[in-house]
């Protein structure tokens, strides 16, 4: 079997003295894990890193095996990484998420959304966005998407400011009276008022996806959330950002 196709690393690990095992985020096929061998010969050197985009070719004998891949560099971002730590936090955060998403399903929203983060790393008032629309994406792809377009209380789509923790839906500012301790702020952007994005906005957007990543994806993995990802946090809370 030969599948052909392109994608972003995910990771890289040995598996020998001969061979690396290699995750790939693939545009059309979710994410496929295979062998890469080991040669300087082979001309592979620096292509296989994560966060780079390739273009694979999988075979095996049978779909079910694990496969072999040859690589071709698409675009290497290695240089992002290794001039800035808060791009090495984003790589590490997106990629820990990839490593838990079920291998061969369908995911080109996630793909797209992954490549245009990493495409806007340098975008100080962009990645922050499109970080946290990743993790929201990632969470409704994972089966426990938010209902975030009427109220939980009164069906209403007018002033949503909260989101209930309990149902993952939306709730109005009439529907969260005497109930705001008890909620999580929906940020301003998902409800696409204007194109102002604050400080306040972002951390309450992290804390968001954060309370559902633990809640309905996490736990089910008896895992915790990434190391990178909370460091991100901290540097979004300790730097400025704001585009109005």
């Amino acid at each position: 079997m030969n599948l052909n196709d392109e994608g972003i690393i995910i990771s890289l690990k040995k598996f020998s003295d001969s061979a690396s095992l290699m995750k790939v985020l693939t545009k059309n096929h979710g994410i496929y894990s295979g062998l890469i061998r080991l040669s300087k010969k082979s001309g592979n050197m620096g292509v296989n890193v994560p966060g780079n985009i390739i273009n694979i070719n999988w075979r095996a004998r049978l779909s079910e095996h694990l496969g072999f891949f040859n690589s071709e560099l698409i675009k290497s971002r290695s240089s992002l990484y290794l001039n800035s730590s808060i791009n090495l936090e984003i790589l590490n955060s997106i990629c820990a998420l990839l490593d838990i998403f079920p291998e061969r399903e369908e995911c080109e929203e996630i793909y797209i959304l992954a490549n245009e983060l990493f495409n806007n790393l340098d975008d100080i008032f962009m990645w922050p966005i499109l970080y946290i629309k990743f993790e929201l994406l990632f969470i409704e792809k994972m089966g426990y998407g938010l209902d975030l377009d009427s109220c939980a209380v009164n069906g209403s789509n007018k002033n949503l400011s909260w989101v209930s923790p309990k149902s993952g839906r939306a709730v109005s500012n009439e529907g969260a009276i005497g109930w705001e301790d008890r909620l999580l702020r929906l940020p301003n952007f998902f409800k696409k008022i204007d194109n102002i994005v604050s400080k306040e906005d972002l951390i309450d957007g992290l804390k968001l996806t954060e309370f559902f990543l633990n809640k309905r994806v996490y736990s089910q993995q008896a895992k915790n959330l990434p190391s990178s990802r909370m460091r991100l946090v901290e540097y979004v809370k300790n730097n400025s950002f704001t585009n109005g």
